[in-house]
């Protein structure tokens, strides 16, 4: 991940589920639905089509990732622990290994979707759950302890990084009491998509400046404002998830079907009614 790629990919990946979280709510909303994660018995045909699409992505993002982390470029091998032959065994690869980590977390929580979904005969919601919420907990744990021997920049960029998942995983941990708030949903929604963003903005920020010079870890001014950009990406995601619920309200009213709850689309005073309705069911 320390490398301008490094930091490209996971932005895409983590961007990609705000747009996912953000239009599947917008949606539930507008249906006028209550329950974040829907009773599903197990189909009797059809296996792929029963994939979950955010499982699968997690998986795939998961499992690309780690061995990007190993394997990249062509011809590199880092799963060691101790250089070869060194008599004192020291660690080596101790970035590789966080970011493996951390994907690694988030492939397990793909694959226990998939298993939840489409091969248990009744979808177990808490297990769902509780392995994305481990899967951002370990992020921001090893963000945490991130930093070591690295520029104030760069110390920076991460502890932006830092906040946002541990506000993300904080909002995790809340939903496995209160899984049906929607305030939480779109607040989640948002912050993954500050994730994403702010981590494709860091690529060129550590490692393609725009304007062909590094930035100064040592000027208090370039650390005033890659904190003023990370402010910027606040506002723009939330400007993005305004224009992604107005998209879905539109979608919908030409293909939704209204559901059962009495629920039904009257303008936008119906729309802010559901959007700030609250439904207390647990899981």
């Amino acid at each position: 991940m320390g490398t301008f790629i490094g930091h490209i990919s996971p932005g895409l990946a983590f961007f990609s589920f705000g747009l996912l979280y953000s239009i599947r709510y917008s949606w539930m909303v507008l249906n006028g639905d209550r329950e974040q994660y829907r009773s599903r018995t197990k189909p009797a045909r059809n296996f792929l089509c029963s994939l979950p699409v955010e499982g699968v992505m997690k998986m795939f993002y998961g499992l690309m990732a780690v061995l990007a982390e190993f394997f990249f470029p062509p011809g590199v091998q880092k799963l060691h622990f101790f250089q070869p032959g060194d008599p004192e065994f020291h660690f080596v690869n101790p970035n590789e290994w966080q970011h493996a980590t951390m994907y690694g977390y988030f492939c397990l929580s793909g694959a226990l979707d998939i298993v939840s979904q489409s091969c248990l005969h009744q979808r177990c919601p808490l297990l769902e759950h509780m392995s994305v919420t481990a899967a951002f907990f370990v992020t921001t744990l090893l963000l945490k302890f991130h930093a070591h021997g690295k520029e104030a920049i760069e110390v920076q960029v991460h502890s932006l990084l830092l906040l946002t998942c541990a506000l993300t995983c904080a909002i995790f941990i809340v939903e496995i009491w209160w899984p049906n708030q929607r305030k939480l949903w779109f607040a989640k929604a948002w912050l993954v998509l500050i994730q994403g963003s702010w981590l494709f903005h860091a690529a060129f920020i550590l490692y393609r400046p725009s304007t062909g010079h590094k930035w100064d870890s040592g000027s208090p001014v370039d650390l005033m404002f890659l904190t003023t950009f990370y402010c910027w990406h606040l506002a723009l995601n939330a400007g993005l998830m305004g224009a992604l619920f107005w998209a879905t309200s539109l979608a919908y009213r030409r293909w939704g079907i209204h559901s059962n709850t009495g629920y039904r689309l009257a303008g936008k005073d119906a729309e802010l009614e559901k959007l700030t309705g609250e439904a207390d069911e647990g899981f």
